[in-house]
């Protein structure tokens, strides 16, 4: 592992630990035995950190959602695998989900790259929706609002799950990934045909 990959896993570890209010890059680069300007050589801020590990978690998230795309047999079960690694990614960079807000108004790019994403996941669930509705698996007649809602439900569900589980039950790793993936499930499981179910 190269020094700027030690310094992003460093920085994250320690984030994840104790949050971005007491986390400089003095302390990162004493974590690692270098300096600081070793570490400022490959970041001149904290927040290029911040943004360097944000960028790392959209890539994942977005190899995450090609697969299910790429798979034009997607099923209900094959999302809720997605759902499951997906909740896997959010809490390894579980920092910046305990933290979005700020973090949004502190860098205003990863602001505006979480929009634009954000827009173009809405229009890959609609997608697979819709699709689901032609193949059985989802009921029909629900307006496209409606299917909106569930969208956003996802999103609530996916982005304020970690903070969820902090102020209650503070499971861990694989414990807290599968509760929520449970609640996700349970986002699914009134437009599920009896098909869909099965399939579940």
């Amino acid at each position: 592992m190269d020094t700027k990959a030690k310094i992003l896993q460093t920085a994250l570890d320690l984030y994840n630990e104790k949050g971005i209010h007491t986390i400089t890059s003095r302390h990162i680069a004493a974590e690692m035995g270098i300096s600081a300007g070793n570490l400022h050589y490959h970041f001149r801020h904290t927040d290029d950190i911040i943004t360097a590990l944000y960028e790392a978690l959209a890539a994942g998230m977005d190899a995450l959602m090609a697969g299910v795309e790429a798979a034009a047999s997607a099923r209900p079960k094959d999302l809720l695998v997605f759902a499951g690694q997906s909740f896997a990614v959010l809490y390894k960079y579980r920092f910046i989900f305990l933290h979005f807000p700020e973090i949004g108004m502190r860098i205003p790019d990863i602001k505006k790259k979480y929009h634009i994403l954000v827009k173009r996941r809405e229009k890959e669930f609609m997608g697979l929706f819709g699709k689901w509705q032609e193949k059985g698996i989802f009921r029909k007649g629900f307006p496209e609002p409606v299917l909106q809602e569930l969208v956003t439900q996802i999103f609530l569900v996916g982005d304020y799950w970690l903070a969820h589980n902090e102020l209650t039950q503070r499971l861990k790793g694989k414990q807290a990934e599968q509760a929520y993936t449970n609640v996700f499930q349970g986002l699914l499981w009134p437009y599920l045909t009896e098909k869909g179910l099965k399939q579940l």
